[in-house]
């Protein structure tokens, strides 16, 4: 039957089994006659006594001997009843390298180094005729890992010393779907799969593995993490401009800092962009908590510019940092029909101070005979009209509704003079009209209900559960909206009156007002989410317009041109130059901002670390729950001599270690039992009955003082 050793270099510690036996023979210790006056008696010693002592001696020196070789044969691994042609096996390494790799061991270098450096001693390990191939969790188009088995353990070496770790969460059952699917073209007929990762909580708790019976091996070697005493902390953004932004527009953004720890963070959040301006400032998170933090950066020149957010201070390594990309277009403008005193508060929400410098948007106001020459000169981001000034020409009517089918948008309210009447009907195209004056007593006030959470127009003025947030409002006097069945009802008083709807025409939009906005009409004007809300309504939703994309390192990305060329280069973060066909791009496995060339169109992407990475839960060593259709061992990984511990053979013949192991330890027990046998009475008698003298036909002399037995 086929024997192999796992670990044959231990076979050289076979000659200690002789240390027993020269003990024995020359470091004894030699007993010296002494002279004793009365040598008859020691002369009448029964012989079978020194005998016995003899093959009592004898047999344990035949024990130490037996449990030295046995202890040094379990030590080389044999292997017993090996199937097929030499035992060779092909081995792929499974490498983690999302972003809780980065976190350290408890001998204080990362996870990730001592998978390197594990991998490194398995592909030393491997005998003549293995395979040896390594591949990562996350694609990492920057690593230069040789495909499949077909290269050297030098070139696959060399490769694994130069990994680094991403900012990605793995999906984890596509990578061991990938890895099996790798095996599969393996020629060896032995194979295994060795899955080396910290068993992030969060990585293996995604997705599920369909049943199979996989003919390999998975072992999956557990890297421990060093305990987080400190705080932890990751950033993540909340909310992002989803539109474009005018060149020297103030544009915030939130972000909320997570600490992980059992303890609390003092930690520094740091920003810098594009043009070099750099923020910094302290910030401090109770653990467990989460603290919401915002930032405003503002681009003078119209274009794509990018900012970077990070943290310092705090004890994870990963998670804690944000790239991100906004596009710029010139100084917008926003048609007034009529003068500015017929808007109230209105065009200094859309221009504070009357200049575009803190919105990037122009008020120009124009009478209703101008406002077709100006809509074909350049399409303005808004026109905003009183109902009672709506153009009766047909003409200009029809001009501005293919300006808002285009995708324009049109703003209609009342006059603030409470005193005008609407006397002038609007187009039939809009299918909405305006009703009389409703006056509040002076008494009394009507809330004000805001609508449909989910709209655009509610963006930034969200409460912590998503609800639109404007404080309370009150209106004093309205003129009710009387929508069509197109329109959808934003804003209502408490006695269900339409204040504020939305009607979507072609790629447009139109917005109908009850509300003048002025402070005598409602208290809206008085709030500080007032201009917020009206910029929402002029900008609108325009994600879908915008060139750049904004995503996590490691989730998969789709080129807008599959079959064509792509020239990828990385403008700020990680290192990235790249050109190819969009299926061999392995994805963006870090933080940062690239520009991405195809055709003749440029578009951007900006990915941020996963802030889950920075969890410290992992999972416990033991069965792998993510893994319950597939056979696995889990094993230990403290030092990267753990992994050549590994049986790394047992799928192609049955371990003997065991069983050797347990034999020694009964020899052991034997042993001891038989060198301390004569302390006891029991011990002399059980050994009397098991090793009976050899001279047991002689008869037994009497005692002294008996009568003799014939």
């Amino acid at each position: 039957m086929p024997f192999l050793f796992v670990h044959p270099a231990a076979a050289w510690l076979f000659p200690a089994v002789t240390l027993p036996v020269l003990f024995h023979l020359f470091f004894r210790l030699r007993r010296q006659v002494r002279e004793f006056p009365s040598l008859m008696f020691f002369l009448r010693i029964d012989p079978r006594l020194s005998a016995k002592r003899k093959i009592h001696e004898w047999l344990i020196l035949l024990l130490r001997c037996l449990f030295i070789a046995l202890l040094i044969l379990a030590l080389a691994r044999p292997l017993l009843g090996l199937k097929g042609p030499g035992g060779k096996v092909a081995r792929l390494v499974l490498i983690d390298n999302s972003g809780s790799m980065a976190a350290p061991t408890g001998a204080g270098v990362s996870k990730l180094v001592l998978a390197e450096r594990a991998t490194d001693k398995l592909i030393v390990a491997s005998r003549p005729g293995d395979a040896v191939a390594v591949q990562l969790m996350i694609p990492d188009p920057t690593a230069t890992l040789p495909r499949g088995f077909d290269a050297s353990p030098a070139a696959v070496r060399d490769a694994v010393d130069k990994l680094t770790p991403s900012d990605g969460a793995a999906s984890v059952p596509k990578a061991i779907r990938l890895a099996l699917a790798t095996l599969d073209t393996a020629k060896a007929p032995q194979r295994e799969l060795h899955i080396l990762t910290d068993l992030q909580r969060d990585n293996w708790s995604r997705g599920d593995l369909e049943a199979q019976s996989p003919n390999c091996r998975i072992v999956i070697h557990r890297l421990s993490s060093a305990p987080v005493t400190g705080g932890s902390i990751s950033l993540e953004p909340l909310e992002m401009p989803a539109r474009d932004i005018p060149a020297g527009r103030i544009t915030p953004v939130r972000v909320a800092l997570r600490n992980h720890g059992p303890a609390a963070a003092h930690v520094r959040l740091d920003a810098t962009d594009d043009s070099g301006k750099n923020l910094s400032r302290e910030v401090e998170v109770a653990p467990g908590a989460t603290v919401p933090a915002a930032l405003t950066f503002s681009f003078a020149n119209p274009g794509f510019h990018w900012a970077q957010i990070w943290i310092e201070g705090d004890a994870a390594p990963t998670g804690n940092r944000t790239d991100l990309g906004f596009w710029c277009t010139d100084v917008q403008k926003v048609l007034f029909v009529g003068d500015r005193k017929d808007f109230a508060a209105l065009p200094d929400a859309v221009s504070p101070g009357g200049t575009p410098d803190l919105s990037g948007i122009d008020s120009v106001f124009v009478s209703p005979a101008q406002v077709k020459d100006d809509l074909a000169v350049k399409p303005p981001l808004a026109v905003v009209a009183t109902w009672d000034q709506w153009p009766q020409d047909s003409g200009v009517s029809q001009t501005l509704e293919d300006y808002v089918r285009q995708g324009g948008t049109l703003f209609l309210v009342p006059a603030p003079d409470a005193g005008v009447a609407v006397s002038r009907p609007a187009a039939a195209w809009l299918d909405a009209d305006l009703g009389a004056l409703q006056t509040v007593a002076d008494t009394d006030t009507e809330p004000v209900m805001l609508l449909q959470d989910g709209d655009a127009i509610w963006h930034d003025l969200r409460d912590a559960e998503g609800r639109p947030k404007l404080g309370v409002l009150r209106a004093f006097q309205y003129r009710p909206v009387k929508p069509g069945a197109d329109w959808q009802v934003l804003a209502a008083s408490a006695r269900g009156a339409t204040l504020l709807a939305r009607r979507n025409l072609g790629n447009g939009r139109v917005f109908a007002s009850g509300l003048a906005f002025a402070p005598k009409w409602s208290s809206l004007p008085l709030k500080a989410g007032f201009v917020v809300l009206v910029q929402n309504a002029i900008f609108g939703d325009q994600a879908e317009h915008l060139p750049v994309r904004l995503m996590k390192a490691a989730e998969e990305f789709h080129f807008d041109f599959p079959g064509e060329d792509a020239d990828l280069k990385s403008l700020a973060g990680s290192a990235l130059a790249w050109q190819g066909l969009p299926r061999d791009f392995a994805g963006f496995p870090r933080a940062g901002v690239y520009e991405i060339r195809q055709r003749d169109q440029t578009n951007w992407v900006a990915t941020s670390a996963n802030a889950d990475e920075a969890s410290p839960d992992f999972l416990p060593l033991g069965p792998v729950p993510l893994l319950h259709n597939l056979p696995h061992e889990t094993e230990a990984l403290t030092n990267p001599d753990d992994i050549t511990q590994t049986e790394l053979s047992q799928a192609s013949g049955t371990p003997l270690y065991r069983w050797l192991m347990l034999v020694a330890l009964l020899l052991l027990l034997a042993e001891t039992w038989l060198a301390n046998e004569r302390s006891s009475d029991l011990g002399r008698k059980l050994f009397s009955s098991l090793l009976p003298s050899a001279l047991a036909g002689k008869s037994t002399p009497a005692k002294p003082g008996a009568p003799a037995r014939v």
